[in-house]
């Protein structure tokens, strides 16, 4: 016996035929051939016969009374349970419409009484292996879709993690930059109440003289004037740091000044560019408000400026980052630049794929320009593409439509 007789050896085939001489001589071929075969006389006996455990296959004979064949398997394929079982029908008539008729009502294969037992086991064993392979794939399938599934979603799970780790770095960023202007202001503030307590001693021992007055009303001025500057930064610096780690994590839309966002984004970021020699640029419209969806362009721009500072530019470079928005109709259209080292022609086409990055030893996760494809392409339903030049640098233009407040 080969390979083939041994996979389909056990297959449950029904056999339906109404001639009992038929019945017992395709009952007594198969079941030789290690088959397991059920006969069934007439039409509702194959119903129920498949219904009760449904076979591997069925040889469905065409004339019979009652329900005939077509009728069968016309029932069959209406039923989510039978409905893939392979169905051979076996018939004296051989007539080409009739051919064609088993084979429109969802039929796989037509044998002709009376049988060529060679031809029926070759049919027979090659419609089982089809529907074997059919099996197979239909499982492989399942898997697949099971594995793309987990994949989108640990895929989703990074993202969001990857955008949580960029607020937690916009956090951490901030909290060092205000550390400075809050410490100065604490020095003068601790001077000027020194400075008025020994003012307060002299006068209350009846020494204070006027100089000691105007030295104190000059540290009193300068102080104040230093509190004050010192306490503004930081006020500045946590209402935009409020803003944009607001927008950041939501998705709300409202209306903004397009020119005085990118601005407080690139404020935002102060702490990690005070750490290089590269500068940020914004130009446009100084009096264009959209009413669209600022945290999306705070993820966007953040993502693309820590993209340059970590691939464009080695760590002492002197980096130019320009950032020009316009207005073409009611398209925004953001073009973003920077003069670094420029991407390979090799690797422009990969820069938006997950996980896709240069800088892996480094711990680059791939992940920050897809989340900006993402972002541009389904939450602004716009575009973005990227041009490059080894050793002039890379720019990146973003188009989407939105409602424009006012231009």
């Amino acid at each position: 016996m080969d390979d083939n007789q041994t996979n389909h050896s056990k297959a449950n085939i029904l056999v339906v035929d109404d001639t009992v001489s038929n019945l017992r001589l395709l009952f007594n071929l198969l079941g030789e051939r290690g088959y397991k075969v059920r006969p069934a006389s007439n039409g509702n006996m194959a119903l129920s016969a498949a219904r009760t455990e449904p076979p591997d296959l069925i040889l469905l004979d065409i004339v019979m009374p009652n329900l005939d064949g077509y009728a069968v398997c016309e029932q069959l394929k209406a039923d989510e349970l039978t409905r893939e079982i392979p169905i051979i029908f076996i018939s004296a008539v051989n007539e080409v419409l009739d051919k064609v008729k088993a084979f429109a009502i969802g039929g796989v294969d037509y044998i002709t009484k009376p049988f060529q037992v060679e031809e029926v086991l070759a049919r027979v064993e090659t419609h089982l292996k089809i529907q074997n392979l059919q099996n197979n794939l239909k499982d492989k399938n399942e898997e697949l879709a099971k594995t793309l599934q987990e994949l989108k979603t640990t895929q989703g799970q990074l993202i969001e993690a990857e955008k949580m780790a960029a607020l937690g770095n916009l956090v951490a960023g901030v909290a060092h930059e205000i550390n400075t202007p809050i410490g100065i202001s604490v020095t003068a503030a601790s001077v000027l109440s020194e400075d008025a307590t020994d003012l307060s001693k002299t006068y209350q021992s009846g020494k204070m003289k006027r100089a000691d007055l105007e030295t104190f009303l000059d540290t009193a001025i300068e102080s104040s004037n230093m509190i004050l500057a010192n306490l503004k930064r930081a006020a500045d610096l946590i209402q935009s740091f409020k803003q944009v780690a607001v927008d950041q994590s939501s998705e709300s839309q409202r209306c903004f000044n397009l020119k005085e966002y990118l601005e407080e984004i690139i404020f935002s970021l102060a702490a990690t560019l005070k750490k290089t020699k590269h500068t940020i640029k914004v130009t446009g419209d100084e009096k264009l408000i959209l009413d669209s969806y600022p945290g999306a362009l705070s993820q966007i721009f953040t993502n693309l400026v820590m993209n340059s500072l970590i691939h464009a530019y080695d760590e002492q470079d002197s980096g130019q980052i320009s950032l020009d928005f316009k207005l073409e109709g009611e398209q925004v259209i953001l073009q973003y630049a920077d003069d670094g080292k420029g991407i390979n022609p090799e690797n422009i086409s990969k820069i938006f794929d997950p996980f896709f990055t240069t800088n892996r030893s480094q711990g680059s996760t791939g992940l920050g320009l897809h989340i900006v494809y993402n972002i541009v392409t389904q939450k602004l339903n716009g575009t973005i593409q990227s041009e490059s030049i080894v050793g002039v640098g890379t720019q990146f233009i973003i188009k989407f439509s939105t409602p424009i407040v006012s231009a």
